[in-house]
């Protein structure tokens, strides 16, 4: 089991994407834990999401086995619930007897915060390699700690020739493109709560901006199936726009900290907000 390791824009995916087409190639299975919420490589922005890779010697084909929602663009805020969905996922992964896990990560590794968050992840994961993509010793924090663990291996890759900084607004536009490309479709549901549960917050209705806050439609292993954008919210129903076409599996719901518009323009609410 690896686990990338490394700012934005140094090749983390790609490197991944090598990886993962040498061991289908081989005859290999692989996994992906997809954790940045902000650029998912397979999912929708806000959500980790776990991709199984079928063996083959040409072009690998994705599928998605599970999805977590987290309903965030960054860890920050909302750490608890990206280190129990990347164990989740993980867990799935292992049950399937998948012999190669890789695990892409966001880009926070500047800062105590990252530090502390990136070690207690690599606690929880508990890989055996640690993949690190570095400019100079700006992962030192990190890997100096993982270093002396005697159950993994710390190893530098290269940072990919491909690799280029991308904007902020770029990033932005991006996540914006995904959410309406998502949502392009969508058809309206009604969730009456004496038949769902709310799992976690929920949000303060006085606030006059919900509408179109993301929801996690999770089934009742708390995976998600789907995701929403709230249309309207009371203390008995909520009503959210979905490109699901049956809600039947949907037994919880989570609200989440970013709302976005039908055009996919998005608002961050503060995790303090709530």
């Amino acid at each position: 089991m690896a686990f990338f390791l490394g700012r934005s824009d140094v090749g983390k995916s790609t490197r991944i994407q090598e990886l993962v087409g040498q061991t289908t190639a081989g005859g290999g299975s692989v996994a992906v834990i997809d954790a940045d919420l902000g650029q998912s490589t397979y999912g929708l922005p806000t959500t980790l999401n776990l991709v199984r890779f079928a063996v083959d010697a040409g072009r690998p084909t994705p599928g998605v086995i599970a999805t977590f929602f987290v309903g965030a663009i960054s860890p920050v805020g909302h750490l608890l619930q990206t280190l129990v969905g990347c164990r989740r996922l993980l867990d799935l992964a292992l049950e399937l007897g998948v012999r190669t896990i890789l695990i892409d990560t966001t880009g926070l590794v500047e800062g105590t915060l990252a530090a502390e968050f990136k070690l207690q992840k690599i606690e929880v994961l508990h890989p055996t390699h640690v993949l690190a993509l570095a400019h100079g010793n700006e992962l030192a924090p990190i890997l100096n700690a993982c270093s002396q663990r005697q159950d993994m291996t710390v190893c530098r890759l290269p940072i990919a020739a491909a690799a280029r900084e991308r904007s902020l607004e770029e990033r932005r536009a991006n996540r914006q493109e995904k959410y309406r490309r998502y949502f392009a479709e969508a058809l309206r549901h009604r969730f009456s709560l004496d038949s769902v549960a709310v799992w976690g917050r929920f949000p303060n209705l006085d606030r006059p901006d919900l509408q179109g806050l993301l929801v996690g439609l999770n089934d009742g292993h708390g995976l998600c199936r789907g995701v929403g954008r709230l249309h309207r919210v009371t203390r008995s129903e909520v009503e959210v726009w979905t490109p699901l076409q049956t809600v039947a599996a949907v037994k919880l719901l989570r609200f989440g900290s970013v709302a976005v518009e039908a055009q996919g323009k998005e608002r961050i609410f503060s995790p303090r907000e709530w």
